[in-house]
């Protein structure tokens, strides 16, 4: 899925396999999960960090 979403549009994708997700907002692309020590892989920022940087944004 390479399309660009609409404005407004925030799609989240994961697989049961772990904690990982793919975010999309429009044409912006992250990536969240959870850190090693809490069963992630640490490949993007966890749930809170990310709740955080909104309320800081």
């Amino acid at each position: 899925m390479d399309e660009t979403l609409d404005a407004g549009v925030v799609l989240v994708r994961g697989s049961a396999a772990g904690f990982a997700q793919e975010i999309r907002a429009g044409r912006h692309r992250l990536v969240a999960d959870e850190p090693v020590a809490d069963g992630g892989t640490d490949t993007g920022p966890g749930p809170y960090d990310l709740l955080l940087a909104g309320l800081g944004a």
